[in-house]
């Protein structure tokens, strides 16, 4: 067996070493941070590497069994890698299908997933696994690169607009948002609702204003539209609801933007989770002329995954206003703080084992 000491300035330049001169059969016995300077000055952080090679018999090997490597199916060649035994890690795996170590399989499974695609992780959390041993420091990398991706919430203006495509969630969305600000915060609201397309909408939303004890008026066009306004002149917050079909009409946008002044509003485009990625991206592509300031995402409870609000905020560069997981008012309803969200993204994801510790 043949055993030998690397050294790099980072694991991923003493694993290329290790590679270059021993292949892809080496497997790397031990690994440590190291200092390195001349008479202790100027000394530097570098990774150590010990790496085996176990030679095989010469005589087991006939000449008539070397091949091309062409010839070889690369699930063969896969099987007859050595398999590492109590050792950190094998580098067979990076040569290989799996991208990080065994253990960190359920990192592995979250970055492989459509939301996560090009985000250049890999290396870092490779060598911050190998200096650490630890999984719960890799696990906090990620949730902090997810949390330091989520944008803080800007403070709501007094007018509140939801737009989005029709069935989304948005009419329900609006009374838990009614709800939380007069029950909560003691703030007197109004709603508006500009939706006369689906009398069901105007009906659910006339039953969660009676519920609330809170004013709605719906508005048939921009003259009921301005009425309202008027109406609700003396109260905290307005929060209006929307047609989804209405807003794509840019005719029909400039004339809200007539009747209304959008300086004066948060702007929030409501998305379901329960939709496909490029679904979201076309519904946000066809929303994005008007000035939003907010996402909002609903029907968390209806998908085993959330990451594709991560996904979304990164392109559109705009802020989780809220996000909304059942049917409760206004209990099910989430802030959209940059730790909570991160938190339930990884709930989703099973890493409760962290999460539940209030990191």
């Amino acid at each position: 067996m043949q055993i030998k000491k690397y050294t790099g300035k980072t694991m991923a330049e003493a694993m290329a070493k290790v590679k270059q001169e021993f292949g892809d059969d080496a497997v790397i016995l031990n690994s440590r941070q190291v200092k390195k300077g001349w008479l202790g000055l100027f000394a530097s952080q570098h990774v150590e590497v010990i790496a085996a090679l176990e030679k095989a018999p010469l005589a087991v090997k006939p000449r008539t069994v070397a091949k091309p490597v062409t010839a070889t199916k690369p699930e063969a060649t896969q099987k007859r890698q050595p398999q590492p035994r109590n050792v950190a890690y094998a580098a067979t795996e990076i040569s290989g299908a799996r991208r990080l170590p065994a253990p960190l399989a359920h990192v592995e499974a979250l970055l492989a997933s459509e939301s996560f695609q090009g985000e250049a992780w890999d290396e870092a959390i490779q060598e911050l696994y190998y200096t650490t041993k630890s999984v719960d420091a890799v696990e906090r990398y990620v949730r902090d690169q997810i949390q330091n991706s989520f944008l803080p919430v800007p403070e709501p203006k007094r007018y509140m607009m939801l737009v989005g495509p029709t069935g989304v969630g948005k009419t329900t969305t609006l009374a838990k948002l009614a709800a939380h600000y007069k029950l909560e915060h003691g703030l007197s609201v109004g709603l508006i609702t500009t939706d006369t397309y689906r009398i069901a909408a105007i009906e659910q939303l006339k039953t969660y204003a009676e519920i609330l004890d809170i004013p709605v008026e719906v508005a048939y066009d921009f003259d009921d539209f301005k009425r309202a306004k008027q109406l609700f002149a003396r109260k905290d917050i307005i929060l209006i609801d929307t047609a989804g079909r209405n807003f794509r009409d840019e005719a029909y946008v400039e004339q809200f933007e007539r009747h209304h002044d959008f300086s004066e509003t948060s702007l929030s485009l409501v998305l379901s989770l329960t939709s496909k990625m490029r679904d979201m991206e076309m519904i946000y592509r066809q929303f994005e002329p008007l000035p939003l300031g907010s996402l909002i995402f609903t029907k968390a409870d209806e998908t085993s995954d959330i990451h594709a609000m991560y996904r979304m905020v990164r392109e559109s560069g705009l802020p989780v206003a809220w996000l909304t997981d059942g049917q409760e008012v206004p209990d099910d309803l989430v802030n959209g703080d940059p730790s909570r969200l991160t938190d339930r993204l990884l709930e989703k994801e099973g890493w409760t084992q962290w999460t539940k510790q209030d990191v």
